[in-house]
């Protein structure tokens, strides 16, 4: 996975947890197909999982020396990150209705 990938994925949890749902301590994790939430994580964890995960992944392709499969991966877990964020934002918009 290339850092610019990781960089960008450490900035957008960054603006998502001053920016996205504001006051909100519990953000959502998971839905259900109703659109209900299924359960929350704090609001530091929940935008931090992503690149979390990201870091780890990388070091376990590093040390095992599959670095082609870093860009692959880190556009699919950008794109995860950016959709979890998007469904907050859609989610804290319709509590403010």
């Amino acid at each position: 996975m290339s850092l610019a990938i990781l960089a960008a994925m450490i900035a957008i949890g960054a603006f998502a947890y001053l920016r996205v749902a504001p006051g909100v301590s519990a953000i959502p994790m998971q839905w259900s197909l109703r659109g209900e939430v299924n359960w929350s994580a704090p609001r530091a964890a929940a935008f931090s999982v992503v690149p979390g995960l990201a870091i780890a992944i990388c070091a376990i392709f590093a040390a095992g020396g599959m670095t082609a499969i870093f860009a692959i991966t880190g556009s699919s877990l950008l794109i995860c990150q950016i959709i979890h964020i998007l469904l907050v934002r859609r989610w804290a918009a319709a509590r403010q209705m």
